[in-house]
């Protein structure tokens, strides 16, 4: 058995957030080469996990060097958040970012989990990658641990807050638990993926998930509303 690339409970300091830079061509290619060691980090961790994924195997992927890898990202720690925090990037640009913080609209809230749940299957990668993770991070010593936990938390807040707004606004019924069915929309979300994995991708998933949506919000609006038609 090799020796462990890292040691499991060593502290490490955040990585430094760079600063803006005018992109040359030298950056370009930088940010190239970033984007292609993060794409095989995704293919490592959906296959293995973090905890038997090779930075050398991460490195012959890319086809550059172990060292040349470590001068991207120092460590397997460090490339694990910067693949975590590149997704939830996307997920916020393109999805919660269209929600307006102070008046959130539960039922476009619906509509836009469901749209990601599309954009999930068109990237398999990434979401057997987060199926994986989250199973390996129910141990308080994995580096994920606190990624996830917060995530969870991050999203069960929003969508309770986009129901407390909706009973204050007449359009959700009065009573509704948001945080209760924040963590059943969750639930659901998570089997459907692993249905999904199992199924060898056969199971339509964006319908399934869309369809659950739709029951929920046609359940906790007070006129019945449903998502309405797909975006």
């Amino acid at each position: 058995m090799s020796a462990p690339e890292e040691a499991p409970h060593q502290a490490e300091p955040a990585p430094a957030r760079p600063r803006a830079r005018r992109r040359t061509g030298t950056y370009r290619a930088a940010d190239q080469r970033r984007g292609e060691i993060l794409d095989a980090a995704v293919r490592q961790f959906a296959r293995k996990g973090y905890l038997s994924t090779s930075m050398q195997k991460v490195a012959e992927d890319v086809g550059i060097s172990h060292t040349g890898l470590l001068h991207h990202f120092p460590s397997k720690r460090h490339l694990l958040m910067a693949v975590l925090e590149a997704r939830e990037d996307q997920a916020v640009t393109r999805f919660y970012g269209e929600l307006d913080p102070q008046a959130p609209d539960v039922v476009r809230l619906l509509g836009l989990v469901a749209a990601q749940s599309r954009l999930n299957v068109s990237q398999p990668g990434l979401m057997q990658m987060y199926a994986v993770l989250a199973a390996e991070a129910g141990s308080e010593e994995h580096p994920a641990h606190a990624y996830f936990q917060q995530r969870y938390e991050r999203v069960i807040t929003v969508i309770d807050s986009a129901i407390l707004h909706g009973i204050t606004a007449g359009v959700v019924i009065p009573g509704t638990d948001g945080r209760a069915v924040a963590r059943e929309m969750l639930a659901v979300a998570d089997g459907l993926q692993i249905q999904w994995a199992l199924s060898g991708g056969s199971l339509d998933l964006p319908a399934a998930h869309r369809e659950y949506l739709d029951r929920v919000c046609r359940r906790i609006t007070v006129s019945g509303q449903g998502l309405g038609p797909a975006d």
